[in-house]
C-alpha cells in the first residue's frame, strides 16, 4: 500500500463542515385549498415532463452546491497564495546576494575619455587601453576561480 496513490474526494458536505457553514432548510410552503375551487385529480403534465422538472430542480440544487464549493476553494486558494508569497519573499531575503559593482569602471572610463580626446591619434591611448585590458583579465580570472571553487 506504500507505493499506491490515494484518492481524495471532497464533498460539499465536508467542505461546508470544514468551513463551519450550516444551511438552514427552507420551510416548505403549505397551500390550503381555496373553497369552491376544484383541484384536478390528475396532473396536467406528462410523466416525462414531471421527471424533467424534478431533474431540473435537482440540477439547480447541485449547481448551487457547486458554486458554494467553488467559493470555498477560491478562499482557500487565496490564503494559500498569500502564504506561498510570504514564504517566497522570506526565501528571497534569506538567500539573495547583493549586486556587486562592475569591475574596472575607472579604467573603462579613462579609456573612453582618452579615445574621445585623441580620436585621430588612438596610439596615444595605448597605456590606458593596456591598463583596462589587464584589469579586465584579472577580474575575469578572479570570477572564474570563484566559480570553480563554488562548484568543486
Amino acid at each position: 500500500m506504500a507505493g499506491r496513490p490515494h484518492d481524495v474526494t471532497l464533498s460539499v458536505g465536508l467542505l461546508e463542515k470544514l468551513a463551519g457553514l450550516k444551511k438552514p432548510e427552507p420551510p416548505k410552503p403549505v397551500m390550503a385549498p381555496r373553497p369552491g375551487i376544484q383541484l384536478p385529480t390528475r396532473s396536467p403534465v406528462s410523466a416525462e415532463a414531471a421527471r424533467m422538472l424534478a431533474q431540473d430542480k435537482q440540477l439547480t440544487r447541485q449547481l448551487q452546491a457547486t458554486k458554494e464549493v467553488s467559493g470555498l476553494l477560491v478562499k482557500a486558494e487565496e490564503s494559500e497564495v498569500a502564504r506561498m508569497q510570504a514564504m517566497a519573499d522570506e526565501l528571497v531575503k534569506k538567500f539573495s546576494v547583493p549586486a556587486k559593482p562592475a569591475p574596472c569602471q575607472s579604467e573603462a572610463s579613462a579609456c573612453t575619455q582618452c579615445f574621445k580626446e585623441h580620436a585621430k591619434e588612438a596610439w596615444r591611448c595605448a597605456e590606458v587601453a593596456e591598463a583596462y585590458r589587464q584589469c579586465s583579465s584579472r577580474a575575469f580570472s578572479a570570477a572564474r576561480g570563484a566559480a570553480v571553487a563554488r562548484s568543486g
